[in-house]
């Protein structure tokens, strides 16, 4: 027979029979023959009609004797209906199955897919945000206020836009004595109050640290006044920090800009009034051109000054303090002046500031109080016990070497302890409080007197006063000039000469320009003065010889210096 043959892994299977012969059979040994047919279809069965279709099994019937050898084969059909259907069902199940699995797979897939991309846009807008406005009060960042202006300078043509800088005065020390925590408070504290006087057109940010901006459209250097005045006001009702009520003082500088400039550089000009009013001591101040290289001056000197300490350019006038009740002489402040080789003669307000940013402001208070000793030894040798006032940094008074460095120039000099006072700022102590008074207390324990300086300007609490060894108080100019228009005006005079005689020290006023004021301290308690009705600053010389003519002529006892060393001041 012509007979075909396909092999599986189990069985053999036919595919198709020609002829009635079965001999293959033989060939099959003991597998069985599967065959998908129609009934009747089998050519052995010579039908003309076929049936349905059906699996024809031929299973070999074989000798007990010669299992070698087929004698036969079994014929099994059986209906393929129904096999097809449970196919059929299995294959739409498993279909089913595999579609919703696939569902279910893309249904997850788009679900991660579109978290993923709601929470990438959502960071997205964030970072946008955080880019363009300060983390911690909400306000708008230099980088939008910069933009804001821009787009403001290009919309507005002729019309005018003011820019408005604010510095936060004393917020260091807020930082570092009450803690960053509650710095930052009092930052959202300002931003607030910027938000409620501010106008719906105008921008409020934080350009950096304590400084604040607003740009103000269609607004002049009037309108900007008025804001700064609003402001001020509105800070003045304080905030309650850390238990302590807070006022907030703050120092404003402003720019009226037009189309035809840049924001950065609108910016930059109110950056520099605000430096300029912060350097001058004024609440506000406009930009004018006559600003410009304020800041450059300022580093130049800074730069220079570090060749004044060893050249001799350096020198100290002495500024007389006198009793109010008998207006005897009891002791002089020394004052540092340089005799710059191409400026002249400068004060300390035009270059102290920035050299007390800078590590000299160390060698040169060790040079003021070198000259001050020396001068201190000289008049001590021929009998005029004249105590000398010298004024100390902040940065020396943590400088844990500074005090044997002032003993050790005691000691070289050969001065008795009790010519030499110290003059600290309210600042210098708060900066750092423990280093301070750990300074302050071993100078005191070997009799050099402590005195504090601009009282009443600084963040010195009742409990500092008590814990310092403060030996003597100064009355800031500020709280000394209005001391004649009324209790008002003396109210803070009044107050700190009776707090200073309740905590045992004595009180000294500044800035005393007349008669008028003097008689007004003396009847308040105030123990001495100083002041250009008592006498200018001088050198030592020229100063001998005021102390010369005031001891001889007591018609002069109540006039300043010649009218020759007037300008000297």
């Amino acid at each position: 027979p012509s007979d075909k043959l396909s092999d599986s892994p189990d069985h053999k299977v036919v595919e198709a029979l020609n002829g009635k012969d079965i001999s293959f059979l033989t060939r099959v040994r003991r597998d069985d023959i599967r065959i998908l047919t129609r009934i009747n279809g089998d050519p052995v069965d010579r039908e003309s009609t076929l049936g349905a279709q059906a699996i024809n099994v031929y299973e070999p019937v074989f000798s007990t004797s010669g299992p070698d050898t087929a004698l036969g084969a079994l014929d099994i059909s059986v209906p393929y209906k129904a096999i097809a259907e449970s196919i059929e069902t299995s294959y739409r199940h498993m279909t089913m199955l595999m579609g919703g699995g696939l569902f279910a797979v893309w249904f997850v897939l788009a679900t991660i897919s579109w978290s993923v991309t709601r929470r990438l846009r959502r960071s997205a807008a964030v970072n946008q945000h955080l880019a363009r406005h300060d983390s911690l009060t909400g306000l708008a960042n230099r980088m939008a206020a910069a933009e804001y202006l821009d787009h403001v300078l290009e919309s507005t043509g002729d019309r005018s836009v003011a820019v408005v800088r604010l510095d936060i005065d004393g917020f260091n020390q807020i930082n570092e004595v009450l803690g960053y925590e509650n710095g930052d408070q009092f930052l959202v504290h300002v931003a607030d109050q910027l938000r409620a006087v501010a106008t719906p057109t105008d921008l409020v940010a934080r350009i950096g640290g304590d400084e604040f901006g607003i740009v103000m459209p269609d607004t002049d250097g009037r309108g900007a006044t008025d804001l700064i005045n609003r402001l001020r006001r509105a800070l003045l009702t304080g905030v309650e920090l850390g238990g302590i009520g807070l006022a907030v003082e703050i120092t404003a500088g402003w720019v009226q800009g037009h189309a035809d400039h840049r924001a950065a550089e609108i910016l930059r000009r109110a950056g520099v009034a605000v430096r300029a009013a912060k350097a001058a001591r004024i609440p506000t101040l406009g930009y004018n051109s006559t600003l410009e290289g304020f800041d450059a001056d300022r580093l130049a000197l800074v730069s220079e000054f570090r060749h004044a300490i060893g050249s001799e350019q350096l020198v100290l006038h002495y500024q007389p303090k006198i009793s109010t009740d008998a207006h005897k002489v009891v002791g002089v402040e020394a004052l540092l002046r340089w005799q710059h080789p191409t400026r002249g003669l400068l004060h300390p307000g035009a270059f102290l500031p920035g050299v007390e940013s800078t590590e000299s402001i160390i060698p040169l208070t060790d040079w003021v109080m070198d000259t001050a000793c020396r001068q201190a030894a000289v008049w001590q040798r021929i009998g005029r016990r004249l105590p000398i006032a010298v004024n100390v940094s902040a940065r020396c008074l943590r400088d844990p070497t500074f005090a044997d460095r002032m003993l050790a120039t005691l000691v070289r000099h050969q001065v008795d302890v009790r010519l030499v006072t110290l003059e600290i700022t309210e600042t210098a102590v708060i900066s750092d409080p423990a280093r301070a008074a750990a300074t302050l207390r071993r100078l005191a324990d070997r009799g050099v007197h402590i005195s504090i300086d601009d009282f009443g300007v600084g963040y010195t609490s009742l409990s500092q006063l008590q814990q310092l060894p403060i030996h003597e108080l100064k009355i800031d100019r500020q709280f000394v000039a209005p001391l004649l228009q009324g209790p008002d005006g003396a109210a803070v005079a009044r107050a700190v000469i009776s707090l200073g005689h309740e905590l045992g020290m004595t009180v000294v006023a500044e800035g005393v320009e007349d008669d008028a004021t003097l008689c007004a301290l003396a009847d308040l308690g105030c123990d001495f003065a100083q002041g250009y009705r008592i006498g200018y600053p001088l050198p030592a010389p020229e100063l001998e010889h005021w102390l010369e003519n005031r001891e001889t002529d007591c018609e002069r006892e109540h006039e300043p210096a010649a009218r020759g060393l007037r300008d000297r001041g």
